[in-house]
């Protein structure tokens, strides 16, 4: 990683989680928009999940536990 890029990731990793999806959102439209299209019943889905999560109906996991589970298997 060169010079540049690595202060910009540090610069990133200083934002919030919401501020770097934007940010995500916008580089992966910059890079190849068409290829970024997401499926209607995907974002329903992601979004009836999201909602049960902010009722207290689905716990979340931190990537930690979850590669920690995988190591498990």
């Amino acid at each position: 990683m060169n010079e540049r890029v690595r202060h910009i990731a540090e610069q990133v990793r200083q934002l919030t989680p919401d501020e770097q999806a934007e940010l995500f959102d916008t580089l992966a439209d910059l890079v190849e928009p068409e290829a970024y299209e997401v499926d209607p019943e995907l974002l329903e889905e992601c979004e009836r999940r999201w909602q049960a999560y902010e009722r207290g109906e689905m716990k979340a996991y931190t990537w930690e536990e979850v590669k920690a589970q995988l190591r498990k298997l």
